[in-house]
């Protein structure tokens, strides 16, 4: 038994080890098993990153190529389209593949149909689609919309550029061509105009002592039965002092009035006698059927009643191309763009003291944008607000624009911007040409000279809404309106030539003479700011 029981006793530690020995085994195994999971999990993790990163930089690079396609085109097009090759553009290193297409919207996507060709005058947006391509094969396509503009070198301004409606010379004094597209034009009682009238679509009537220095250019009637008005020449424009009209003529010799030129009418036309006044025209009567003249109260020269239609110069289709609405809000190419602090416009007292701080804190030229705002801009400039720069503020089509230039200074030479940004860049009236939208529900902006504005200081208002307001004090520049049968004045506007780069080429005052831009009818196309860009799927 003895025997037995230690050779149970041995088995028992030969056993015992053994069992020892195995689970040390298992657990070397399963740690060499969980360590190759772990590295083989880094491995897959470290290999799918490279891998990713290698398709990053892929489709990195052919995003960078397909902005270099569209720089390309942009590049070739920024000064206008000579040939219909410089809307494409491709290129292997990097690799891109760029088309451009005129469209009518800046929302169009679709590409199907068109053709690269040159954008014309009438061409509202460009469309550049650039397919960029990576070292893998990734490609990304974007397309970027930008503004076609098309304006002639030179276009005429002044307080009547563009019209909607009947407008009154509400200004006592104002220098400069007034060309008044749509409506009717009257002259107030002493209202002097020193330059040539040109109303393309409506009549012309003048009141008492209302005097007119150069040409009348009238698509309709041209009539008075008020007294002592004049209708002079103009040495400074070469204006003899003529009517012109595609429509007919009737005055009275009421109070002794006198035109120094001739009359052409297309129509009939009518000298007759009114208040015991005897009444000259200085050149010849001419129209289309005899004109009936009271000799003894009209003294003229040679009568013709067979004579040709009238020829107007430039030709009405000049002037309807060249006084067309310039479209502007703050994506018209203003250059670099400063934010307004909408908090200031609660009030005239917090908006006009913010502004007279910035438009005389530096002198590179300042664009003042508040357009993200929800408020009224409301200013009054005093002699405070010293410019040292030229300045543009912007409005919010949604908005009204309320300005007083109460004595604004200037240390030099500087332009004010005064833009009511318009509510729709592709709104066209009946016969194509651009139209204003006013975005606020019409009412009407307003714009006052309640003091004497400083003489080198040269102010433009640009609005789409119309303009209501008194000017007191003279200044110079431009007002560019929709509507200004409310506005009234009681000084001197001189109109001035504006410009801003990139914005506009030239806003001018004369049509005719040596500083006209009657003569010069060179039409200035070009690329104009971008309005969007976006990725969209590969072709």
């Amino acid at each position: 038994m003895l025997v037995i029981k230690r050779r149970l006793q041995a088995w028992a530690r030969r056993t015992a080890g053994s069992e020892e020995r195995g689970a040390i085994l298992v657990a070397v195994v399963v740690v060499m098993l969980v360590g190759f999971i772990i590295a083989a999990t880094v491995a897959a993790a470290v290999m799918f990153t490279i891998s990713a990163n290698a398709d990053n930089r892929s489709s990195t690079q052919a995003f960078i190529a397909a902005e270099s396609g569209r720089d390309a085109v942009v590049s070739q097009i920024a000064d206008g389209c000579a040939s219909d090759s410089r809307m494409t553009a491709s290129s292997a290193s990097p690799e891109y593949v760029a088309n451009a297409y005129p469209v009518a919207s800046d929302g169009q996507i679709s590409t199907t149909g068109l053709t690269p060709t040159c954008p014309t005058a009438d061409t509202a947006y460009v469309l550049i689609e650039s397919t960029g391509t990576g070292p893998n094969g990734d490609r990304t396509t974007i397309q970027a919309v930008y503004r076609w503009s098309a304006s002639f070198s030179s276009v005429p301004g002044g307080v009547v550029t563009y019209f909607s409606g009947n407008v009154s010379q509400g200004v006592s004094h104002y220098t400069g061509d007034m060309v008044l597209r749509n409506g009717n034009w009257s002259c107030t009682v002493d209202g002097t105009l020193d330059g040539d009238l040109y109303v393309l679509s409506g009549t012309v009537s003048m009141s008492n002592n209302c005097t007119i220095k150069g040409d009348i250019w009238a698509a309709k009637s041209v009539s008075s039965n008020s007294s002592s008005w004049k209708v002079s020449a103009n040495p400074r424009t070469g204006a003899h002092g003529d009517i012109t009209t595609n429509s007919f003529v009737n005055f009275s010799s009421n109070g002794n009035p006198s035109i120094d030129g001739r009359i052409s009418a297309k129509e009939r036309i009518d000298l007759v006698a009114g208040g015991g006044g005897h009444a000259t025209v200085g050149g010849t009567v001419t129209s289309s059927v005899a004109a009936n003249v009271d000799t003894t109260a009209w003294t003229t020269g040679t009568r013709s009643g067979s004579g040709p239609a009238p020829t107007f110069i430039p030709p009405l289709d000049w002037l309807l191309q060249a006084t067309k609405w310039l479209d502007l809000n703050n994506t018209s190419g203003w250059g670099t763009i400063t934010p307004g602090d909408c908090s200031k416009l609660q009030n005239s007292g917090t908006a006009s003291p913010y502004v007279t701080g910035l438009v005389g804190a530096g002198t590179t030229p300042l664009v003042l944008d508040f357009t993200g705002c929800t408020k009224a801009l409301d200013i009054k400039l005093t002699s405070s607000a010293k410019l040292t720069r030229d300045v543009t503020i912007i409005v919010p089509p949604g908005q009204r624009m309320l300005v007083d230039l109460a004595g604004t200074t200037s240390d030099g030479a500087h332009q004010l911007f005064l833009v009511h940004s318009d509510a729709s860049l592709t709104d066209v009236d009946a016969d194509g040409f651009p139209k204003p939208t006013c975005g606020n529900g019409n009412q009407n902006d307003s714009f006052g000279t309640s003091a004497v504005v400083s003489s080198n200081l040269k102010v433009m208002v640009y609005s789409p809404c119309g303009l209501t307001g008194t000017v007191t004090a003279s200044f110079s520049g431009q007002l560019y309106s929709n509507d200004t049968t409310n506005f009234h004045a009681g000084s001197s506007y001189t109109c001035a030539t504006m410009s801003w780069p990139g914005a506009l080429e030239k806003l001018g005052c004369t049509i005719k003479g040596d500083d006209g831009v009657g003569g010069d009818t060179t039409l200035v196309q070009k690329l104009g700011a971008r309005v969007v860009q976006r990725e969209v799927p590969n072709p």
